[in-house]
């Protein structure tokens, strides 16, 4: 026999998730044309092998 309850409260999390996706503010907002991405910051160790080897970044 089938749990309903089972059914039901995978049914109301899948709804529940796609609420939540459907209500993001970003999901509406688009980049004006030209706009370029932010360059990211190296992170910490990024930025201290970099001093460590005197500006020179070895490629992995």
């Amino acid at each position: 026999m089938i749990d309903y309850f089972a059914l039901a409260l995978t049914h109301a999390l899948i709804l529940i998730a796609i609420l939540r996706v459907f209500m993001r503010d970003d999901l509406d907002r688009e980049d004006p044309p030209g706009a370029e991405p932010e360059v990211a910051k190296p992170n910490q160790r990024e930025a201290r092998r970099a001093r460590r080897s005197g500006g020179k970044t070895r490629d992995a």
